[in-house]
């Protein structure tokens, strides 16, 4: 789970979209991944100016916005990993978003745990 403090939560998903992944009855490994998966989501609409809407931001949009994060900006490797999962995240949405027919940013925490229902 994410830090939290007064009823907030460190990280860019909303302390509604953690506690919504905490109550599925997914195993650990399919909560991580749906985590992971949200995670990236959100990062995504965050780095395309909070859009709700359009394709996963390009590799360079990527890198230009964790350039400007205090985070990861005294940490190449750290920086490189996310790099990664930011594509390998991409693809997964790009799927899903073509399962529903809508576009990758359209996509919900409501989606992703579809998903993983309809994999069980």
């Amino acid at each position: 789970m994410y830090p939290q403090s007064d009823g907030q939560i460190n990280g860019p998903l909303t302390l509604e979209e953690v506690q919504r992944i905490d109550e599925t009855n997914f195993s650990s490994i399919d909560k991580h991944s749906l985590r992971l998966l949200a995670h990236c989501l959100a990062c995504f609409k965050i780095i395309a100016n909070r859009s709700n809407r359009g394709p996963v931001p390009s590799e360079s949009s990527c890198k230009a916005w964790l350039d400007n994060q205090s985070f990861c900006k005294d940490d190449e490797g750290f920086r490189n990993a996310l790099l990664e999962q930011f594509a390998s995240a991409g693809k997964q949405l790009e799927f899903l978003a073509n399962h529903f027919r809508i576009s990758p940013l359209e996509l919900t925490i409501d989606h992703l745990i579809l998903f993983i229902e309809s994999r069980r």
